[in-house]
């Protein structure tokens, strides 16, 4: 195979993990979108019923709740619209690690709390060997997503947590201990209809390549992946 060829294909690897990152990520991310749409417009509902039926002009008391549950809703619209503005690669954001790797550790929660995998807690700031330089969000969300989902259902078994741990330049992703063998529902294993195909090595080492990122499997649980 010429390196044309290989290139091409390599391209259309890694598209296709980009594909099953988003398949697994934009569910829980487009229900918590529209929960907070939802909250809105039954604020607003019962604000303008209230004011239809009121005989008297509506007090502090009675419209501060409503006003709270609304400004909720706003402030987790705009947090989940934020995160959705993270996937553009033309964004000229730059976020420091910790907070990204936090971002990106909500959003793959829903995938592994519906396999009953649990996530070892994030480092402090101040307790860690995190990167220090600014780091453009969207390769780096794509490329430990994919490697947090490949660690969750691309081996042989289905661990009991997924733990991270930052050194200096790189984040070092670890699968670890062995989730209940009953835990994970048979519509929701990596060959059920709900899903595409388990994200693979191959497929990682061509995302990796395609987002101009370095990775490495230090074991079959654990993918190392260099920032710089």
């Amino acid at each position: 195979m010429n390196k044309t060829v290989a290139s091409s294909v390599n391209h259309w690897i890694a598209a296709g993990v980009q594909h099953a990152v988003l398949s697994r990520t934009m569910p829980a991310l487009r229900h918590d979108l529209a929960g907070s749409v939802s909250v809105l417009r039954m604020g607003m509902a019962v604000i303008s019923r209230k004011l239809e039926t009121s005989a008297e002009p509506l007090s502090r008391e009675e419209i501060a709740p409503r006003l709270l549950s609304i400004e909720s809703g706003i402030n987790d619209l705009n947090q989940g619209l934020r995160r959705l503005r993270h996937w553009d690669k033309q964004s000229h954001e730059l976020l420091n690690a910790r907070d990204l790797l936090g971002e990106i550790w909500e959003l793959s929660r829903p995938f592994l709390a519906l396999r009953c995998i649990e996530q070892s807690p994030l480092a402090d700031a101040d307790a860690a060997a995190w990167p220090r330089h600014p780091i453009p969000p969207q390769p780096l969300m794509y490329l430990l997503l994919a490697s947090i989902y490949h660690l969750a259902e691309g081996t042989d078994s289905v661990p009991q947590r997924i733990a991270v741990t930052p050194d200096d330049e790189c984040l070092h992703l670890v699968a670890e201990g062995l989730a209940p063998s009953s835990g994970v529902p048979d519509v929701l294993r990596s060959d059920g209809p709900l899903n595409t195909p388990p994200i693979d090595r191959t497929g990682l080492l061509c995302l990796a390549e395609h987002l101009q990122r370095r990775i490495e499997f230090t074991s079959a649980q654990s993918v190392l992946i260099h920032l710089g």
